[in-house]
């Protein structure tokens, strides 16, 4: 592992204060509590969720005049739409009137919002316009402040973020460096293919954790050796608790040994590049090179635009995780929008979503192309849809079941962080206890506890 601070040096001392170090290993030790106890539950909220620019979801959704969804975070429902003028607004999901829920509709197309009870209706851009039997009231509530209550809204590289504090500093701001680095991506430019979301009995940071490290992989997911080098990735802390992984991919681990012939994998990813497979037997390490070098050659015609990567960018899988829970994982073709939500009531549990996007090739590519394949993505398997994929909504027993996939990685990881859950519980076990492979981890954790403190 190769790390980089991408920040000033106050910042690093700021976010690593709990961090001990010995030399330049480091490791970092914290109370369980904060993923069972509802006092801590209830000060996330203040601190993190009303504070934080958090991704909603997909410009893609909310494309045209009329166009909504609505994000659920903890207890509270944000209500997206776009006006008849183009313009894009963020409310509360909540009727002025007595507070019911506005829209139920997880996103659809409208001409207003009406709501259910008492037929109160709002346009789009969330100003009141329609009240029954409005001379019942002793003043007209159009006239009462009763428009929808706004919430910061702003939009970055295809993602819709939504902020519910007041005054939020600016979202570029917020993201720094991320947001240039992860720009040549282009994610408002892929396409949705799978709308997941499987509930887990887990507290929404475990998710995080989860994802904010290397540790596990080889244990965890033996696939990856076959496709990817996670011994020799760079790592990247940023300002503000994000973080970055950088994984070199078409190439295998090298801890485990080098094949005499190309993997499996990599031999789907040189066959869906017009590259004979047979042509790298005996020399596997050069298959990472050959597919960056393809790549280059065959972009326009594929319809591609990989003249915007770095070689590297176009070989290997990348995963940036957005503080507080937004993990992209991705390469030049496909992004997994990974997202955690905490529970509204329970800490032991969360929704976790996965947002599959695929970028397919421009109508200018020559017929009869074949899809290119990332390292272990099965997005390649999908058509361009006609329509927005419905959203499958399902408990995490479905996939140890096998009703259910969000393929075998994620899959992997959904079946053991019920047990990390229950296990946090163990009267045998108090603090958690991490190591310098680790540090994205203690990175999130050190950012979690700047703002739980800094909001007492």
């Amino acid at each position: 592992m190769r790390l980089s601070y991408d920040q000033t040096s106050k910042d690093i001392e700021m976010t690593l204060t709990i961090i001990e170090t010995d030399g330049s290993r480091s490791h970092q030790s914290f109370n369980k509590a904060r993923y069972l106890n509802s006092d801590a539950m209830a000060a996330e909220y203040r601190a993190i969720w009303t504070n934080s620019w958090l991704m909603a979801g997909l410009v893609q959704d909310v494309q045209n005049p009329g166009d909504f969804f609505v994000f659920e975070i903890g207890s509270e429902q944000i209500l997206i739409s776009r006006d008849q003028q183009g313009q894009l607004h963020g409310f509360y999901n909540v009727c002025q009137h007595r507070g019911n829920l506005l829209m139920g509709a997880g996103h659809g197309n409208a001409t207003h919002f009406r709501c259910s009870y008492h037929a109160w209706t709002y346009d789009l851009d969330g100003a009141l316009k329609g009240v029954p039997l409005v001379d019942k009231f002793v003043e007209d509530p159009r006239c009462a402040n009763r428009d929808l209550k706004p919430v910061a809204l702003d939009v970055w590289n295809g993602l819709v973020f939504v902020h519910l504090g007041e005054a939020p500093e600016p979202l570029l701001e917020f993201l720094g460096p991320v947001a240039s680095i992860l720009a040549p991506y282009d994610f408002g430019g892929m396409a949705l293919v799978e709308d997941q979301t499987v509930h887990l009995e887990c507290n929404w940071k475990a998710v995080v954790d989860n994802f904010s490290e290397l540790y596990h992989v080889d244990y965890l997911h033996p696939q990856h050796k076959r496709m990817v080098d996670c011994h020799n990735d760079l790592v990247r802390l940023f300002a503000g608790g994000h973080t970055g992984v950088e994984v070199p991919g078409g190439t295998v681990n090298q801890k485990f040994g080098v094949p005499e012939v190309p993997t499996d994998i990599q031999s789907q990813q040189l066959s869906s590049l017009d590259l004979d497979p047979k042509d790298f037997h005996g020399r596997v390490l050069a298959v990472r090179g050959a597919i960056q070098a393809q790549k280059r050659q065959i972009g326009p015609e594929r319809g591609m635009p990989y003249e915007r990567f770095t070689d590297d960018q176009l070989s290997d899988v990348w995963q940036y995780n957005l503080f507080p829970n937004t993990v992209l994982s991705f390469t030049p073709e496909h992004c997994w929008i990974l997202r955690p939500r905490p529970h509204a009531t329970d800490p032991n549990q969360c929704e976790f979503d996965k947002i599959s996007l695929v970028r397919f090739p421009s109508e200018t590519a020559s017929a009869g192309h074949k899809a290119v394949l990332g390292p272990g993505s099965r997005e390649g398997a999908f058509n361009q849809p006609n329509e927005r994929p419905v959203r499958d909504v399902f408990g995490y027993q479905a996939v140890i079941r096998g009703e259910k996939t969000m393929t075998d990685t994620i899959d992997q990881d959904v079946e053991l962080l019920g047990q990390v859950q229950q296990g946090m519980h163990s009267k045998g076990f108090d603090t958690v206890y991490l190591n310098e492979d680790e540090v994205r981890v203690q990175h999130f954790h050190g950012e979690l506890d700047r703002r739980l403190m800094g909001s007492t």
